[in-house]
């Protein structure tokens, strides 16, 4: 056979085709190499996954028999412990938008402040609110500030301040946004309607001092006019004399 084989080698060699030859041998020789070793890795494949499966299934029954087992002695640690309180499930922590707040600084101090939005937090938590914020409205006294706070679902909470003592009390109310907003107004009419009243007193109080001026001026005016009356009937008198 090897004869053979030398002979279509120098036959192919002679024609000019020897390499050609030794490269589409060499092919041959990968492809079959290629094949066989597809087959034998199949084979080994299969092996394994036969071992793994009844690995498996081993493994399983062994599961299914603790688990039985555990089974068993739960059912009877449930018979025999005594009635237990389930732990109640922890909130959930919410985000809660405090920036409307930063108004309070204005006249409020560090501390207080601190307190009032650790305070307002906790009341978000509770109520699920997303943010809080400070209306506008406040009543202001001689050393008390009352302010309302908006929460995200329509509450509204008042907040008692002494500028003297630094003491904060919040408190819930019955009140929403348009009442709030109702005292508002109101108050700014009252203010208005204060304004004007006074305005018009000082309008008066002007109009009453004009007139005053203007009488006065009018009786100096007067005696002026007097007197130059009186000059002349001297003088006409001292006149009429000497004649």
């Amino acid at each position: 056979m090897l004869r053979n084989i030398r002979r279509f080698y120098w036959k192919q060699r002679d024609r000019g085709q020897g390499r050609k030859t030794v490269m589409a041998v060499l092919v041959f020789f990968m492809f079959v190499a290629i094949i066989v070793a597809a087959i034998i890795k199949s084979m080994m494949g299969g092996h394994h996954a036969g071992l793994e499966t009844v690995h498996k299934t081993n493994t399983a029954t062994g599961a299914a028999v603790v688990t039985e087992t555990a089974s068993g002695a739960s059912v009877t640690a449930t018979e025999n412990a005594p009635d237990r309180e389930l732990p109640q499930e922890t909130k959930e922590a919410i985000s809660v938008d405090t920036t409307n707040l930063n108004t309070f600084l204005g006249f409020m101090s560090d501390a207080a402040y601190e307190d009032l939005k650790n305070q307002l937090i906790q009341i978000c938590q509770d109520r699920k609110c997303r943010s809080v914020k400070k209306l506008t409205y406040q009543q202001t006294e001689t050393f008390d500030v009352t302010s309302f706070v908006l929460l995200s679902d329509g509450s509204v909470y008042q907040c008692n301040y002494n500028l003297k003592s630094c003491q904060m009390s919040l408190s819930e109310t019955s009140y929403d946004e348009a009442a709030i907003n109702q005292m508002k107004e109101k108050k700014v009419q009252e203010e208005q309607a204060k304004l004007e009243q006074q305005q018009k007193a000082e309008r008066e109080k002007l109009a009453k001092k004009k007139a005053v001026h203007k009488k006065k001026k009018a009786k100096k005016k007067s005696r002026k006019a007097k007197k130059a009356k009186k000059k002349l009937s001297k003088v006409s008198s001292r006149r009429k004399h000497k004649k």
